[in-house]
């Protein structure tokens, strides 16, 4: 709900400038990019829990004052900005931690499942939050949004309050760099990693940049409102929650470098189909497929990056996900909001998929030619 909020008040404070919104973006998923490696680490020396717990802290506080200052009609863009920044930089940390915490909780074992089964309740949400957020926002407001994001955190707050803190077993003492470096080094001999990690560059940056389109193709496009903004958003999110569901069912199948590709190949050639500009129904069902596929891709990525990666390198291997996931957005904001300006919304939708295709396509010749 806070996503779809917090887009529809930048497009309403900047008089649906495509510039704001890409900048917007940037303040909120830059400091993943900037900062991700470095809170890794962080992840790395404590206890998963007390970091996760810190993050909902921070984020409390940071919805209350959306609400309060959108209450009040105190809120402008400079103040959002500041607001999307430090939250980026919360987020930086949330993520890692985040995802460390499931794999402490579980062990390997169980992994694969738990990461699909996170992904289903994760999912859920995109499917009720945007949908609801939307209503919520044509009925009573942006700033009922925010509000009730704010109460929803205390209930995550109970939550890892009921889960059993575990200190870190101390290892060899090394600086951030040294940390650092040890995660990209094994990367890199790492063929495996190497390019499911190049995909998700390219992936990440110009293929999932439905923050900045979706809105800018509800109001240019559909001419339409906030309530067919938040029902494009939860086709995607039936498609991922379906992903999900998928993946659970298909255990370990979908594991394989190769079939994980392919689902973002597939990902890609729906981004394509938005080179005829659809109506409303069809880009409901492009979306559906496009986060059935996506999901089955990052979902599989997940799995592979947390299984291959040693224990003492969880925190660090996640955030390097999270950048390359999550971090590229700002880049990914600019290049769609230049292509969206000149050629339209759809235009940055099926670019993106046509560089996604272009990088699956390289990255599934490198694994064939380059078995781990």
């Amino acid at each position: 709900m806070q996503s779809v909020a917090a887009a529809w008040l930048v497009l309403q404070l900047s008089h649906n400038s495509a510039l704001a919104l890409a900048l917007f973006g940037a303040f909120s998923y830059g400091p993943v990019l900037v900062f991700g490696l470095y809170a890794g680490t962080l992840v790395d020396r404590f206890a998963h829990r007390d970091v996760l717990l810190l993050t909902q802290v921070i984020s409390i506080v940071g919805a209350v004052l959306y609400a309060a200052l959108t209450s009040t009609h105190s809120i402008t863009l400079p103040i959002v900005m500041a607001l999307a920044a430090v939250l980026g930089v919360n987020q930086a940390l949330y993520f890692p931690a985040r995802q460390a915490t499931v794999l402490e909780m579980v062990g390997r074992g169980e992994l694969a499942s738990a990461v699909a089964l996170n992904s289903i309740a994760f999912n859920l949400a995109r499917i009720v939050g945007p949908a609801l957020g939307g209503i919520v926002i044509a009925i009573v407001g942006v700033a009922a949004c925010f509000w009730l994001n704010a109460f929803s955190y205390l209930g995550v707050i109970v939550a890892l309050l009921t889960i059993r803190r575990r200190p870190l077993t101390p290892g060899p003492p090394q600086t951030a760099i040294q940390l650092i470096g040890e995660a990209l080094r094994y990367v890199v001999r790492t063929p495996t990693l190497a390019g499911l990690f190049l995909l998700l560059f390219v992936a990440g940056t110009f293929g999932a940049n439905f923050n900045l389109v979706l809105p800018l193709f509800t109001r240019v496009v559909l001419h339409a409102n906030a309530d067919t903004l938040g029902y494009l958003f939860a086709a995607q999110g039936v498609g991922s929650l379906i992903g999900a569901v998928t993946m659970t069912l298909a255990g370990g199948f979908l594991l394989e470098p190769r079939r994980i590709v392919l689902g973002a190949l597939l990902f890609a050639s729906m981004e394509l189909a938005f080179v005829i500009v659809p109506g409303f129904t069809q880009a409901i069902i492009l979306l559906v497929v496009i986060g059935w596929s996506f999901a089955v891709y990052s979902i599989g990525t997940n799995t592979i990056v947390q299984v291959r990666a040693p224990d003492r390198m969880q925190g660090r291997m996640v955030s390097l996900y999270s950048m390359l996931f999550i971090g590229v957005t700002p880049i990914g904001n600019v290049f769609a909001a230049i292509v969206a300006h000149f050629l339209g919304p759809a235009a940055a939708v099926w670019l993106g998929g046509a560089l996604t295709a272009a990088g699956g396509l390289a990255v599934m010749v490198y694994f064939l030619t380059r078995p781990d």
